[in-house]
């Protein structure tokens, strides 16, 4: 009698990460464990760095919830965000892959593509070329190139326990925009706060100017040891990179919630679950944070690294630690939602 074979397990009962920690076997070891990849350098004291996104129609974006200048604005600044959290400090450009159905009036694509124009002329870059092809749904699969001094470069493993958790700005404001969009919870919102928040989602911003920031803020004597990630799949997931993954820990004190959230119901949850927010969370000396918090009065610091594996945060009324409020990171694997990008939780990072 010939053998039995079991059914293959599926990619979606795998989830986003298993499938990536799976895949990690068909390529050189670590190569898959940051936001994006180094090249090997041979433009002196520089790396090239690259990253590759792919944004698909009823999955990342809505048409119905999205203009289609934000749509190209978005993808260029999810890769542009992966290379600052490289450490990158230029755009050499980007290619794109486009599919999408016959039937798409040119007048819709022209301002996808007008939004990458804009974003990457924030930045320096432009369009290297790409391809096209017919699709059932929109889909862009874009690769951005960057480089980075080799001296500068950060990654996500290097935390330690004590350094200190610092990440470049608020979160939540992106994954609330998202939210009014699909919901219109505009009644009871305050105008301003409308105007951030979807503003925050449809052009959020790649932190490129870290880089120099940290720079000019690191003491003398200091060895170069940043680790980071970016925010792209929410303030947990970016911690749970940093600490986690190494087998660290990290107690939270503080979250960075935006001002205009005081008394926002569910304030924590689209701070630490919500996601592309695209800010930088990175693990620093505690006297190198401390010169970059006084310096740069932007940045937050979020708490520090333990050896425990836990991640805990701090009540603010009782001063005791506990785990963080319940959610979960976007799966790109998973149920199918119908909205602008990830359950409330917009696009994350391709690595």
């Amino acid at each position: 009698m010939g053998k039995v074979h079991s059914p293959s397990v599926s990619v979606a009962e795998l989830g986003e990460r298993e499938l990536l920690r799976r895949l990690e076997r068909f390529a050189p070891p670590g190569q898959l464990a940051d936001d994006a990849a180094l090249l090997p350098s041979t433009l002196g004291s520089r790396h090239g760095v690259i990253s590759t996104d792919v944004l698909v129609e009823g999955r990342h974006f809505s048409q119905t919830t999205t203009p289609p200048e934000s749509v190209g604005w978005r993808a260029v600044m999810a890769n542009v965000s992966d290379l600052a959290a490289m450490g990158a400090d230029q755009v050499v450009g980007v290619t794109v892959g486009l599919g999408c159905p016959g039937s798409l009036p040119w007048s819709w694509l022209e301002s996808v593509y007008q939004g990458m124009v804009r974003a990457l002329d924030c930045h320096g870059g432009c369009l290297l070329g790409g391809d096209c092809v017919e699709s059932p749904v929109v889909t862009l699969a874009m690769t951005a190139i960057g480089t980075v001094d080799q001296g500068g470069v950060i990654r996500r493993r290097g935390s330690r326990v004590g350094d200190w958790l610092v990440c470049s700005g608020p979160h939540g404001l992106s994954s609330y925009g998202l939210s009014l969009l699909l919901h219109g919870e505009v009644n009871s919102t305050p105008g301003s706060l409308q105007a951030q928040a979807v503003a925050a989602h449809c052009y959020p911003q790649a932190r490129l100017d870290v880089l120099p920031r940290l720079r000019a803020s690191q003491p003398p004597e200091t060895p170069w040891r940043v680790a980071g990630t970016d925010s792209s799949d929410g303030l947990a997931q970016a911690l749970h990179l940093l600490c986690g993954e190494q087998g660290l820990g990290a107690h939270v004190h503080r979250l960075p919630l935006p001002a205009a959230f005081m008394g926002l119901p569910d304030a924590e949850r689209h701070c630490l679950w919500g996601g592309e927010d695209f800010e930088l969370v990175l693990a620093l000396e505690p006297c190198w944070a401390r010169t970059l918090l006084e310096r740069e009065p932007g940045f937050h610091h979020v708490g520090v690294v333990t050896a425990s594996r836990h991640l805990l945060l701090k009540d603010t009324r009782t001063g005791k630690l506990g785990p963080l409020p319940p959610g979960k990171p976007f799966d790109h694997y998973g149920p199918t939602v119908s909205k602008a990008g990830k359950n409330a939780q917009p696009e994350g990072t391709a690595n």
